[in-house]
């Protein structure tokens, strides 16, 4: 049966109904559509708060010892306990609470935090909502640093409960018993109050922050939508629009339920197959029909991009790696190295660069052959896999010639991987034709200093002292030493 049919029948079936079913299902609709607006505003509320508290704890957790001092934006305290566990919480002092953690720095345990106050206020300027910062009377002398008696001057106490800071006096008002959230307020004057729990260092609470919205515009909006449509439904045909609504929203799940498929068939997401596969539909109409031809689309294509993606694979791995050693090549290498060199700079991390050549490889491979040559470079490849971590770069540069990029690694941690890696080699042996065949490898070291601006200057700083270790003898390690 085609669409226009069950129109037709559901207008001829819509005159059985009467205004009240109508009202009853605006105000039922209504209802929903405020829980709903409500849900949604306490999630962004909630998440908003989290996600501040969030960015606050990373750029905690990258704070050097020396960005963080007492008065400033971040506050520093030296802790008796050395057993620093960074973990975010909540602490009070007689300044007011700090969000914050403990971190191991050379000289001790401290703990580095931001004032909530601060964080509160930065979330009333983006989401404009009003908060106040409460404690249990009972729970402060266990979890307070400092003297109480000092900490309660100046502080508002109702019943057992100690108010800290607020935002506006007229939050002094609404009730504090929320769990989760609650709404609070008259028919057409409503507030959101939502609760985010302090926890201390124990992981126990030690008080709440709730975050008061004004919600009174969702109940005046939608007030308005279910007046207005009631009065449409009481004088122009409330009983047909009801059907019709109904055929319509129908549909237009339908329709928008395929629209979702071949959205994510366009983000390549080919999982929605089997969901439209088994969808169920009641009746074999035009959309039935277009959902066989999605269907029937969507399978071509996902075995046309499969078969694109192992072309893909192929030719990146032809792209990006080295075919005798499956290292990567000189290409990949630069499209990586200086990522990481970026990030050495940004994080202040150290970094080593370690260049490798072959000794008398030209002369092994006129005196062997070139497939004892290729052996030589094969042996030499497990070497150098077997003595480097998963975060490091290996990479055949060309020919005899490769490199080891080694983030989070000093000077002296390099120059220990680089002997490991030179007496390994000389210590092994390849057999070709049954001969023995070995050599050695010259190294050059050079470290990240502030100079450094891109990787092209750490290759040419390596490669100075790599021909170094050449001019000496070879089989050895040399480090670039600057020229004065």
């Amino acid at each position: 049966m085609s669409i226009r049919k069950r129109i037709y029948l559901s207008l001829l079936f819509s005159v059985s109904l009467t205004l009240i079913i109508s009202f009853i299902l605006l105000y039922f609709i209504s209802s929903r559509l405020i829980e709903g607006r409500i849900r949604e505003t306490y999630e962004f509320i909630y998440k908003n708060y989290k996600e501040i508290v969030n960015h606050e704890k990373e750029d905690l957790r990258f704070l050097d010892e020396n960005s963080a001092v007492r008065g400033d934006y971040y506050y520093k305290e030296k802790l008796r306990d050395n057993s620093c566990d960074e973990e975010p919480y909540y602490r009070i002092l007689p300044s007011g609470p700090y969000y914050g953690m403990n971190r191991l720095y050379p000289d001790g345990c401290y703990f580095v935090g931001i004032k909530l106050e601060d964080i509160l206020k930065l979330m009333k300027n983006s989401v404009d909502v009003d908060w106040i910062i409460y404690y249990n009377r009972n729970l402060l002398k266990d979890v307070l640093d400092g003297s109480i008696d000092s900490f309660m001057k100046e502080k508002v106490v109702i019943d057992n409960v100690v108010i800290d800071r607020f935002s506006n006096p007229k939050v002094l008002y609404m009730p504090l018993d929320v769990k989760g959230y609650m709404l609070h307020g008259s028919f057409l004057k409503k507030s959101l109050l939502v609760e985010a729990p302090l926890t201390g260092m124990n992981g126990l609470p030690i008080g709440r922050v709730v975050l008061i919205k004004d919600v009174s515009g969702i109940y005046k909006e939608t007030y308005l939508i279910f007046l207005a449509l009631a009065l449409y439904s009481l004088f122009v045909f409330s009983f047909l629009a009801f059907m019709l609504f109904r055929i319509a929203s129908s549909l237009a799940s339908r329709v928008i339920f395929l629209k979702n498929i071949t959205a994510s068939i366009e983000k390549r997401d080919f999982s929605v197959i089997d969901l439209l596969k088994n969808s169920k539909e009641s009746s074999k109409d035009e959309v039935w029909e277009l959902k066989h031809s999605i269907y029937n689309m969507a399978v071509s294509l996902k075995h046309a991009f499969e078969e694109l993606k192992e072309k893909q694979k192929e030719l990146e791995e032809l792209a990006y790696y080295d075919p005798l050693t499956g290292l990567p090549n000189r290409r990949f290498f630069f499209d990586h190295a200086n990522p990481i060199l970026e990030s050495a700079k940004r994080y202040r991390t150290p970094l080593t660069l370690l260049l490798i050549d072959l000794d008398h490889f030209k002369k092994i491979n006129d005196t062997y052959g070139h497939e004892a040559g290729d052996l030589l470079l094969k042996n030499f490849t497990e070497v150098l896999r077997k003595n480097s971590r998963k975060s490091d770069l290996p990479a055949r540069l060309g020919g005899e010639e490769f490199a080891l990029l080694m983030p989070n690694t000093d000077l002296q941690q390099g120059r220990v991987v680089a002997e490991r890696i030179r007496q390994c080699f000389q210590n092994s042996v390849i057999v070709y034709r049954g001969m023995e065949v070995r050599t050695t490898l010259s190294g050059g070291l050079a470290p990240f200093v502030p100079e450094v601006e891109e990787i092209d200057d750490l290759m040419r700083m390596a490669d100075e002292a790599l021909y170094k270790a050449k001019e000496l003898g070879r089989n050895r390690i040399e480090v670039y030493e600057p020229k004065i």
